[in-house]
């Protein structure tokens, strides 16, 4: 059994970035989605007109409609699973150029089928609401919650011309500027005492023992940073500035705000988030009382930002193997269900998790999956130490949620980034549970509650931070383009309102170095992990509750995170009312509890 990290073997979806097959599907998304181009023209042609189309007209073109859509899901599979397997290859490696190349091809051909299938999306929208049930007939059912979301925008929908201009536009537009972002940050190199390591080694070394060293790589993010800071503030501003623009295009009949995309995106309402950010904010004490304790443990006054992702400091710095940290998560996940422990190591075993550090490799971590044959996949650089151990569990709590849907049809695995979160989170409480449990020595238990609360100081301070900060740029790119400068201001405020005056000095550039900040396909990749992380310990509230019934009660859950709003799935198997604060609050004062822990043994 190695000792090193794994790494990807995705040989059964394609031999290698160079089998032919992967050019012959690229072509086949343009061949099946161009069968449709008649059909798709019908569907435009009377929209064009819709004001006297009449409803047996439109009950005559739900036929029509039927057959875009089977098509469509045919080359979504194609498409999602072409690109996840090319990704695959840029993220360990982001100078292959074949990959880059095939990603450019890929990237134009899923532009071209959403331009050529807009009058579809426009069609399901504007259908009279007395014809829309006749829609979903056998496969077509699984489609049926995707069609009532995007129904519920429907005063925000453009015509079908200006719905397929928007969507032709923005593959070398809105999305070419997120691709810019991953091509600097996969390249940046940062300087380390004297030693040019990539970014994604100076990150993860930010969560290392050497608290010399977490300073110095820290720096070096940031000397790299500001160096790209016109090209990252540019990046922001061309983001932010099409989303505002497109809003604005789309407020013919009502003024359509940023939030409101963003929430429609997760599923929730404008006041479920409302309330989770009030609550949280009335509790951001209890986070800055985590820093101030792992503060007291370095013998500091006050934390460096650098410090924020450090290890619990112990007298001898012992670094975990890889193998070794699958063993935990999976003696952490049997504790609640021998399946969920069992699916950890055949993730291992299969070698479906990426985590040997390489020189060109993009940074951060993740979980993606294989639409095709429904298999998921992680993404992350493993250096040892206890944070890597917690993120390698996060993202098998990612896979994990996909394992559970992998039956069901594949538009019921489509959840929001709220309930996404959920899973994940839940999954590395269940590691720390388990190691704080399985632990003998104070030391060893104080590295738990170490990771309870750098979590706690994380999700109340960091998370909302970068709220606070994604909310005051968008609403001051409405008047004008932001310099780095302006940028750097803006993060410090966040920062200063959320920590107070619990660090040494702010992260000006964290705006530039946070990925979220610049993914072109959505806006506040922010909130949803505070709200995975408070609901997530809400579920968990309810194991004792539940005794023998939870690990099924919690199955049950993940299985409807695809079909069902928000605040509808945490009626339903909860019983709360996630738009009121004492949901959160309840939450809060399990994270508070853990911190009073932490606390004591400091």
């Amino acid at each position: 059994m190695t000792l090193e990290p794994t790494v990807w073997d995705n040989s059964k979806i394609y031999s290698s970035i160079n089998d032919p097959k992967i050019p012959q599907d690229i072509a086949q998304i343009t061949t099946i989605s161009n069968s449709q181009s008649s059909n798709c023209s019908k569907l435009a042609n009377a929209l064009n007109e819709w004001d006297s189309v009449t409803l047996d007209e439109q009950k005559s073109l739900i036929t029509i409609a039927q057959e875009v859509m089977r098509t469509s899901r045919k080359v979504s599979v194609l498409t999602r699973t072409l690109s996840t397997y090319v990704n695959s290859i840029l993220s360990v490696d982001t100078n292959n150029s074949v990959a880059s190349t095939l990603n450019s091809k890929i990237s134009k051909a899923s532009a071209d089928v959403s331009k050529l299938f807009s009058p579809l999306e426009v069609f399901l929208i504007r259908l009279d609401d007395s014809l829309v049930e006749n829609i979903f007939e056998g496969e077509l059912s699984a489609k049926r919650f995707q069609v009532e979301l995007l129904r519920d925008f429907k005063k925000y929908t453009l015509d079908v011309k200006r719905e397929s201009l928007i969507s032709g536009l923005s593959t070398d537009g809105l999305h070419a500027w997120g691709q810019l972002y991953n091509d600097i940050s996969g390249k940046l190199m940062c300087d380390v005492d004297g030693e040019k390591i990539n970014y994604a080694s100076a990150a993860s070394l930010t969560r290392g023992s050497d608290g010399a060293k977490r300073e110095s790589a820290w720096r070096a993010i940031q000397k790299a940073w500001t160096e790209q800071e016109v090209s990252a503030a540019a990046i922001l501003n061309a983001i932010n500035g099409w989303r505002l623009e497109e809003n604005t295009v789309r407020s013919q009949e009502s003024q359509l705000h940023y939030l409101d995309v963003s929430c429609q995106q997760s599923r929730i309402t404008r006041e479920t988030l409302d309330s989770l950010i009030n609550s949280t904010f009335e509790k951001r004490e209890v986070g800055q009382r985590a820093i101030a304790c792992m503060a007291k443990v370095f013998g500091k006054d006050k934390l460096g930002p650098w410090d924020l992702l450090a290890p619990a400091p112990k007298k001898e710095s012992k670094s975990i193997p890889f193998n070794e940290a699958i063993d935990i998560i999976e003696k952490a996940f049997s504790s609640l269900s021998v399946e969920m422990g069992d699916f950890a190591r055949m993730m291992y075993e299969k070698n479906w998790i990426d985590a040997k550090p390489s020189e060109f490799r993009r940074p951060g971590a993740y979980c993606t999956g294989f639409a095709n044959v429904r298999e998921p996949r992680v993404f992350m650089t493993y250096n040892g130490s206890m944070g890597d151990l917690i993120t390698l569990a996060h993202e098998l709590g990612h896979a994990y949620h996909n394992w559970v849907l992998r039956d069901l049809p594949i538009e019921a695995s489509y959840y929001s980034m709220t309930l996404a979160e959920t899973a994940s989170i839940f999954a590395e409480t269940l590691v720390r549970d388990y190691l704080f449990e399985t632990l003998e020595s104070k030391e060893d238990k104080m590295e738990i509650a170490w990771q309870n609360g750098e979590s706690a100081a994380g999700m109340l301070c960091n998370i909302p931070a970068r709220f606070e900060f994604e909310k005051n740029m968008v609403e001051k790119r409405k008047d004008q383009t932001l310099s780095a400068n302006e940028l750097k201001e803006l993060m410090n405020g966040a920062w200063s309102k959320w920590y107070d005056n619990s660090l040494t000095e702010y992260d000006e550039m964290f705006w530039a170095s946070k990925l979220h900040f610049s993914i072109s396909g959505l806006g506040f990749y922010n909130y949803p992990y505070l709200f995975g992380y408070l609901f997530s310990l809400g579920i968990m509230a309810q194991r004792e509750t539940l005794g023998d019934k939870f690990n099924e009660a919690y199955i049950n859950l993940l299985r409807d995170t695809g079909t069902m709003k928000v605040e509808d799935l945490v009626q339903k198997h909860l019983g709360k009312d996630v738009t009121k604060s004492e949901f959160w609050l309840d939450s809060l004062k399990v994270v508070e509890k853990q911190v009073e822990i932490f606390e004591g043994l400091v």
